[in-house]
């Protein structure tokens, strides 16, 4: 998490114990966050093998055991899918491209609510400037809908509902959303990453506005270029993301909310 903060010389301060709420501003500024790909979580389940999947934002059940196969193409007369794809962000519509170009005809549940507004992080991204083949850069929303009408175009099938339960103990698999019931011969994972928030006060009023929860994809943008800043965490993701900001910012303060830092000795021995 990076707040921008109007003080003033590249150094890290290290400040231990309870970081006080009411102390933290954030300054409205024109919005120029960049992009970096975000670590989404992307796995694949075929009918010819099973594996086991990695722990994922959307509260799914899945039922995993032996795969069936003896197990029909067609299950009550109804047709099985070749690919579903659960996710609906970079990760999940590159997937749904690439499968529909393919001519496999993807099915691919974008989600409603569980996980946030469909087109993941980027949905509330401002500006997006690293991004191949935008030299003017692009808004996170417009991307995102551009990636969707691509899907489309080639022929994908997407449907605004939230997954509630995978079935994989036969093949084909099940998949059920919350109105509809697919039979799938493969399911891809796309669901992406989320951000962590503190929950200040207007916080969701200056996200990617001050506020930013990725350092390398936005220390370098005007917004924070040459302000202090402050890193707040004790692991080793925030010691690397203020060490990153030290290339760009005045100072760095780190805010840990504990009596020590929880990172690795490496890292301590770094910023301090």
């Amino acid at each position: 998490m990076v707040l921008k903060n109007p003080m003033a010389a590249t150094k890290i301060g290290l400040g231990v114990g309870p970081v006080p709420t009411q102390r933290v501003s954030a300054v409205a500024a024109p919005s120029s966050a960049a992009f970096s790909p975000p670590p989404h979580r992307l796995f694949l389940l075929t009918s010819r093998r099973t594996l086991r999947p990695r722990p994922s934002p959307v509260p799914l059940r899945v039922s995993a055991a032996s795969v069936s196969p003896s197990s029909s193409v067609a299950t009550l007369g109804k047709v099985v899918e070749n690919v579903v794809i659960i996710g609906s962000g970079p990760a999940g519509y590159t997937a749904a491209i690439y499968a529909a170009r393919a001519n496999l005809k993807p099915v691919v549940f974008e989600g409603y609510q569980v996980g946030g507004v469909p087109g993941g992080q980027l949905m509330t991204t401002t500006e997006v400037e690293n991004f191949p083949g935008f030299p003017d850069g692009i808004s996170g929303p417009d991307l995102m809908d551009r990636m969707r009408r691509q899907a489309e175009r080639w022929g994908a099938e997407l449907y605004q509902e939230d997954v509630e339960a995978i079935d994989v103990k036969s093949s084909p698999f099940t998949v059920q959303s919350s109105e509809r019931k697919v039979k799938s011969h493969t399911v891809i994972f796309a669901t992406g990453a989320t951000a962590k928030r503190l929950r200040l006060p207007r916080e969701d009023e200056f996200w990617s506005r001050g506020i930013s929860a990725c350092a390398i994809c936005d220390g370098a943008s005007p917004l924070f270029k040459g302000q202090v800043l402050a890193v707040i965490g004790g692991g080793d993701t925030a010691t690397e993301e203020a060490l990153y900001l030290t290339k760009y910012a005045r100072h760095v303060h780190l805010l840990v909310r504990r009596d020590q830092l929880r990172a690795s000795k490496a890292m301590q021995d770094r910023c301090v």
